[in-house]
């Protein structure tokens, strides 16, 4: 009888085949769509104590799962019974047991919302709002909040969390959904949209989880972050934290623990990244600070905080390839701007790039004819302290560097209290004040100490004539300014220069000299291996509006002293100056005096006696001098001579 057995066997099968497909075919009959429909109802409110309404019919599939769905669901606020709803959903699907929908029952382990839109139609001021808003609610999770939050009232610190429920909440799948909101400071609407991924929460009790993408301002952005002790957290206690946020402008990664309450605070390591720290600010929508474009950025450091405070200590933080350690504080002003203070240490810094990060700066002909934008100056607070053993300003480098950089009250001012520079030590400072309607001040001020001429020559554009000489200088610049293009030609001040030894290469000043006796006018460029020595060179101008008027200009030499008169351009660099060199002459030696007689010497008055003698009188110093014009331009200046030297 064993070759019946296949046919046994398969006729088995089959009568298994007719038997479910008949189950399958008498489910629509067996589960009527009401029950399901009000069953999702009534679980979609158990979870959340919200109200939910749906007037269309679910729609139930079999393949791949057995599922149903529902259409148009709205989801509002218990005590919201008009305007925009929490939530409004196109389609609503879930999971069913089907062992459950024999027994009459809608049972469901995952749902998936499709193209829900949450609406939150006031600015959430703090993040406790949440858990409130919670534990208003009559659900599952209104109750085991209201539990949880006994619990903690009983003991803060730690709280006992052993009895309080632990009810199931499952996963839940979200497509393409939007969430609109208001920005806490101003009201202005937010949204976030193309949030597709799964929030996992198998027990209150556990750990609670999202991952998922989204767009926020453009801007791609994948999220991984989960809460172990998730209830604990939106009851308004403390739980272990984790935050992954991965997009193009920001890379961030926050492990620690949090607090959402009223008293809400945070701390742990954070993690940050960014190719453009501007574009960073942009995306973010954070208050940004208009000038050059910031560069990369990362930052490492410990934090704690509040909502309105965050202080980061044992910070390493990367700006323009400049590495710097040190720490940082900010602090959420009432009207919504950051108080920014710290102190930071640097290895090697470039000036320009962090000053370039507060205020545009002239970069050849890129911005150096726009207009100054002051709007910084009243978008943040700043102090901040900066040190660095090497730096550099453009072409200057600069050692052992202590600094600040401040921005308060509609002023910014940035000092360089100490320096080692130009083979000496400098102090510089510039400040930028808004002046109302009128537009801004602009002040500079540099001052330098034992400083090498060579050095600071060419930065004064005299070029690269002068060295070996050490003194001082000082430059004192103010007025208004707009653009920096035009800013020398408003500017009033002081300029001041002392030095010693030194020497002026590609200058034959005896070949000038015999020039100046018998040429109309020559050029000052001519090349020769020739140099003027000097002792000591002093120079005092006044400026105003573009143009240096020389007060004192004098070279002392050991043949003789040069002064100079007259003005300079700053702008297009012309010369117009008298020049006088000064020699010397020998005076003629005094002739012997007569002997007198003794009988005459009697007779002299009494008054004369007392007169000196011819011998002990001083010779008046007397000069010979050598006058001429100097004209041109500072790169090609000219001399024509004015008198020729007296014989």
């Amino acid at each position: 009888m064993s070759w019946y057995r296949p046919r046994n066997i398969l006729a088995t099968i089959i009568l298994l085949a007719l038997v479910a497909a008949g189950l399958l075919a008498a489910v629509p009959y067996l589960v009527s769509t009401d029950v399901i429909r009000a069953r999702l109802i009534q679980e979609l409110s158990s979870w959340t104590g919200y109200s939910v309404e749906s007037r269309q019919t679910p729609q139930i599939s079999f393949f791949p799962v057995f599922s149903a769905s529902l259409g148009d669901v709205t989801i509002r606020n218990p005590w919201q019974s008009e305007g925009t709803p929490f939530m409004k959903a196109e389609r609503i699907e879930v999971d069913l047991s089907l062992i459950s929908a024999f027994m009459g029952r809608a049972e469901f382990t995952e749902t998936k919302l499709i193209r829900p839109r949450f609406v939150i139609d006031e600015p959430i001021k703090s993040l406790s709002q949440i858990g409130e808003s919670l534990a208003k609610t009559d659900g599952r999770i209104g109750d085991v909040m209201r539990e949880a939050r006994l619990a903690i009232e009983a003991n803060p610190a730690k709280p006992d969390m052993s009895n309080v429920s632990s009810q199931p909440f499952g996963r839940i799948r979200l497509e393409d959904a939007v969430v609109t909101f208001k920005r806490p400071l101003n009201g202005a609407e937010e949204q976030i949209s193309s949030i597709t991924g799964v929030f996992e929460w198998p027990q209150t009790s556990g750990v609670a989880s999202f991952r998922g993408n989204a767009i926020w301002h453009g801007e791609e952005t994948e999220i991984d972050s989960s809460a172990s002790k998730a209830l604990l957290l939106l009851a308004g206690g403390t739980s272990p934290l984790q935050v992954n946020l991965t997009s193009t402008p920001l890379t961030l990664a926050f492990n620690g623990s949090a607090n959402i309450s009223k008293n809400q605070f945070f701390q742990g390591t954070l993690s940050l990244t960014s190719p453009s720290l501007r574009r960073t600010l942009e995306w973010s929508k954070t208050p940004s600070i208009p000038g050059a474009p910031i560069g990369s950025f990362a930052l490492d450091a410990t934090v704690s905080g509040s909502a309105n405070r965050m202080k980061m200590d044992g910070l390493t933080a990367t700006l323009n390839d400049n590495p710097a350690k040190g720490g940082i504080e900010i602090v959420l002003n009432d009207d919504g701007t950051p108080s920014i203070t710290g102190t930071l240490a640097f290895e090697t810094l470039d000036l320009r790039s962090v000053l370039s990060g507060f205020m545009p700066l002239p970069d050849g002909s890129t911005n150096a004819n726009a207009v100054i934008d002051t709007r910084f100056l009243k978008q943040a607070n700043v102090d901040l302290r900066v040190s660095t053993q090497k730096a550099t300003a453009g072409s200057i480098n600069l050692t052992n560097v202590a600094a600040t950089a401040q921005v308060r009250n509609g002023r910014a001012i940035f000092d360089i209290g100490e320096a080692s520079a130009f083979n000496g030590s400098v102090a510089a400072s510039f400040q930028l004040a808004e002046e109302g309607d009128s537009g801004a001040t602009g002040e500079l001020r540099l001052n330098g100490t034992d400083v090498n001429s060579a050095s600071i020559a060419p930065l004064l554009g005299l070029g690269s004539r002068f060295e070996l000489g050490k003194g001082t200088i000082s430059v004192v610049l103010k007025g208004p300014i707009t653009r920096w293009s035009s800013a020398m030609e408003n500017a009033k001040g002081t300029l001041s220069m002392r030095f010693g030894t030194g020497q002026i290469k590609s200058l034959d000043f005896n070949n000038l000299l015999n020039k100046a006796k018998t040429d109309r006018f020559f050029s000052l460029n001519e090349k020769t291996d020739a140099w003027l020595a000097f002792d000591r060179m002093e120079i005092k101008a006044n400026i105003m509006d573009g143009v240096a008027a020389l007060d004192t200009a004098q070279i002392q030499m050991k043949s003789g002293v040069l002064n100079f008169a007259g003005i300079v351009t700053l702008i297009g660099k012309s010369l117009a100056l008298t020049g006088d060199y000064a020699v010397p002459v020998a005076a003629p030696a005094p002739a012997p005096a007569a002997t007198a007689a003794p009988a005459v010497a009697a007779q002299a008055p009494a008054d004369t006696a007392q007169q000196p003698a011819a011998a002990d009188q001083k010779p008046v110093q007397t000069f010979n001098h050598t006058r001429f014009f100097i004209g041109g331009s500072w790169d090609n200046p000219f001399i024509s001579p004015i008198i020729a030297p007296a014989n």
